[in-house]
């Protein structure tokens, strides 16, 4: 079961007889429905076993449902097209709209911006922003970080840069211009995950020289290993997974044990090829001072003319997603 497959009852005012809209009510009250907005219900059961992101996608079939022609757009476009979002920024269904007047919708946060028709697309039976334009108002409205995820995971998914910055061309003057602009010149497909996105946002912000992302380690036997981070003056490594890849089931497929055997033997081939390796999980890729603290303790330190947003754009540019 996924947010696209779960059945809406849709009773909105006089379209059902009462004798339905009482029968919903009472599977509301019993406990077998859920109501997801105003006149629009679903399974109880189905509903609470879908993730965060589907539940999301529940709710905007839920808001298309009772206002055809609504356009999807932030966090909510994010999570259409697969890019990833924090979930604390899923509480509510995000849309465009061309006036205040028409943001006043329960649980919808309506943004007021002018779209064109190039910047808009359709998700299934979803009309939502286009990837680009997501990207940017991800990025307007969000911390640098979490803009930086999103424009990251786009880049890796195949989106072409020129695309993204065409998108900021088209989207126009707003107040979080520079910082948009900014996401979007030091976005790298190389960052592979959340964890090494937000890693990213940190090592810019303290200055620290750009990182070769994704670096190929390699031993009289062959092919070691893909490191997230190399910092190639220190000759450190840097790995942002944490335990994820032990206690993922979707990573770690074998079990726990399994996979903490195999990153041994992995590590045990690394630790030749470099002179440190730092790990450090999501605690530390979301609070800076921790993740300088943990490069520190590796010798890993900003250089004295500290490393710019252009030092990062160059780095970035010309990337290309790991085959």
């Amino acid at each position: 079961m996924n947010g696209w497959d779960l059945e809406l009852i849709v009773v909105l005012g006089g379209s059902h007889p009462s004798g339905e809209r009482s029968s919903v009510a009472r599977d509301v009250e019993r406990g077998l429905l859920i109501r997801i907005r105003r006149g629009v219900y679903t399974a109880h059961a189905g509903f609470d076993s879908l993730s965060i992101e589907q539940q999301h996608i529940v709710r905007m079939r839920a808001v298309a449902a009772v206002a055809p022609g609504t356009v999807f757009s932030h966090m909510s476009a994010a999570v259409l097209h697969g890019l990833p979002v924090l979930r604390s920024g899923l509480a509510r269904v995000h849309t465009t709209v061309p006036a205040a007047s028409l943001r006043g919708r329960d649980g919808v946060a309506g943004h007021v911006f002018p779209l064109l028709d190039s910047e808009i697309t359709w998700c299934g039976p979803l009309q939502t922003t286009a990837i680009g334009r997501t990207v940017v108002d991800v990025a307007g409205a969000l911390p640098f970080g979490e803009g930086l995820m999103v424009a990251d995971a786009a880049l890796r998914s195949g989106v072409r840069r020129d695309l993204l910055e065409q998108a900021v061309a088209l989207a126009g003057p707003r107040q979080s211009g520079q910082r948009i602009g900014n996401v979007v010149a030091v976005a790298h497909p190389g960052a592979e995950s959340a964890n090494e996105s937000m890693s990213r946002a940190g090592m810019i912000r303290f200055g620290f020289e750009p990182p070769e992302l994704q670096h190929e380690l390699r031993d009289a036997d062959g092919f070691v290993a893909a490191l997230d981070f190399f910092f190639r003056r220190f000759r450190v490594g840097g790995e942002a997974d944490g335990m994820k890849k032990l206690l993922d089931p979707a990573i770690a497929t074998r079990g726990a044990g399994r996979a903490l055997v195999q990153e041994k033997r992995r590590e045990d081939r690394v630790l030749p090829l470099v002179r440190s390796l730092a790990r450090w999980g999501w605690f530390e890729a979301t609070r800076p001072v921790r993740l300088r603290q943990k490069l520190a303790a590796h010798g890993v330190h900003p250089p004295a003319a500290r490393a710019s947003i252009s030092d990062y754009a160059r780095a970035a540019r010309g990337a290309r997603p790991r085959r």
